[in-house]
């Protein structure tokens, strides 16, 4: 099944303008913090989600060297967002986890994309819900899929 100029059109059209909307909220939530990047707040959002991490894991996930990993979790750290400890497993190995102030933050931008998911499928019926949620999904593992093969840069 073959995909039309006009449907690629109309796709990147509508995708534009949720990401327009989507970057509100991601403003809405910055401006609560005012003192860190883009690129440390999503540092923040990886690590609420993953609990901790360990320098190596979070280099891959920002798509970074090492040494900027390390720069940027320096910087959270030294604002108070992160916090260093030792591994149970193997006291030789340092993880990276949310601060108090880093967990309120992390809270804060939960609550906010749970409010804008409401939003986004109040006005859904039930199985276009379901289908929304599929069709993402899917659309997310065809770009990974994309991305993994080198074929988008």
């Amino acid at each position: 099944m073959s995909t039309s100029e006009t449907q690629v059109s109309q796709f990147t059209e509508a995708l534009e303008m949720m990401l327009m909307k989507m970057q509100e909220v991601d403003s809405t939530c910055i401006e609560a913090t005012k003192d860190i990047s883009k690129r440390e707040f999503g540092l923040v959002v990886i690590l609420g989600k993953h609990k901790s991490l360990i320098m190596s894991e979070i280099a891959e996930f920002i798509n970074v060297p090492m040494s900027t990993a390390t720069g940027i979790v320096d910087k959270l750290v030294s604002k108070g967002y992160l916090m260093r400890f030792y591994s149970e497993e193997d006291r030789r190995i340092v993880r990276i986890g949310l601060s108090k102030y880093g967990g309120e933050l992390f809270e804060l931008l939960e609550k906010t994309m749970i409010k804008f998911g409401y939003h986004i499928l109040e006005g859904f019926e039930e199985e276009e819900k379901e289908m929304f949620i599929r069709l993402m999904q899917k659309a997310t593992r065809n770009l990974d899929f994309q991305l993994q093969a080198g074929l988008v840069s």
